[in-house]
């Protein structure tokens, strides 16, 4: 090989960066930007519309021939007077309230038990609990077998089906297990045992107070599970007269479209307020809960579930 072929081959650039990470053109930040200012008109006008027309009064949706308003000229709470009025919209958001709030206290109970039991090693059956649970996670019962066991236990038509069946999950299980196992010191507990500590004041002490973060995020899974509970409530509790919010929602929806049977389904709903202005008004109650929750545990997202899910 000779100098002049060495001299020929191209020089490789120092401090080379990866395309990511070079700056970008102006041209890219315009695009970027557009692009977000789209995708956040996307969501937020939808939202927007939905809460004006909840706000709008009967004479402003009459004049826009009763679709959403971006602006209403004239604003009224009728809707927002009804549904918090003591009738049977109260009633059945109190409903989801309750379910939201018990069901999430005893997923939450149930979880953090197994989740610390499966995440000491010496604990009693062990290994086959794990594997028990694993193999629900990855074949889960169809939705006749489920029904069948609700029917079986006596549940059918009682508000405990829309709990029992749920109440722990195996996904958060898994990943609750990793973050006792990879986040909580070994070491401490150790130690803990040998000043006499037992396993309950351990989990109490040592474990939960290092565990806000995952605990917190979990709790969000399960309510925002329950608190949109909807099949669930069709198939286990038909006769109830009070409902979910979410079932409500749906009856309300398919008494506009004029479907075979929604008419009488709803009827125990109609209120002196606008309907399209009540049906916004129930779906801005339905959403708001979760939208003011979200904020205040989406930090600990990043720490909770990436910690607890890629070091397990």
């Amino acid at each position: 090989m000779t100098a002049t072929d060495i001299s020929a081959r191209p020089r490789r650039r120092k401090n080379t960066r990866p395309v990511w990470d070079d700056e970008p053109t102006r041209f890219g930040k315009i695009t970027k930007a557009a692009f977000l200012i789209c995708y956040a008109a996307a969501v937020v006008i939808p939202l927007w519309a939905i809460v004006a027309t909840s706000f709008a009064s009967e004479d402003a949706l009459n004049r826009a021939g009763g679709n959403l308003l971006l602006l209403p000229t004239e604003l009224s709470v009728q809707a927002y007077q009804e549904i918090f009025s003591g009738g049977a919209l109260t009633e059945s958001l109190l409903l989801t309230l309750l379910l939201t709030a018990g069901g999430t206290a005893l997923s939450m109970v149930l979880t953090i038990g197994a989740a610390y039991g499966l995440s000491r090693p010496g604990s009693l059956l062990h290994r086959p609990l794990l594997m028990l649970v694993l193999f629900t996670f990855l074949f889960a019962p169809g939705m006749y077998p489920q029904f069948l066991v609700v029917q079986k236990l006596g549940l059918f038509d009682n508000y405990m089906s829309l709990i029992l069946p749920m109440a722990l999950n195996a996904f958060n299980l898994i990943v609750l297990r990793a973050f006792f196992m990879n986040s909580v010191p070994t070491e401490l507990i150790d130690a803990a045992k040998m000043d006499g500590a037992t396993e309950f004041r351990i989990l109490f002490r040592i474990v939960l107070p290092m565990s806000k973060a995952i605990l917190a995020v979990i709790a969000l899974f399960y309510a925002v599970m329950y608190w949109n509970i909807y099949f669930q409530a069709v198939l286990y509790i038909p006769g109830q007269d009070t409902q979910p919010i979410q079932v409500v929602l749906q009856r309300m929806l398919m008494s506009t479209q004029g479907l075979p049977g929604a008419a009488g389904e709803v009827s125990q709903y109609q209120t002196q307020a606008p309907d399209s202005a009540l049906k916004m008004a129930v779906v801005v109650c339905t959403i708001l809960p979760i939208v003011i929750m979200y904020p205040f545990i989406q930090r600990h997202f990043t720490k909770a579930v990436i910690t607890g899910a890629v070091k397990g």
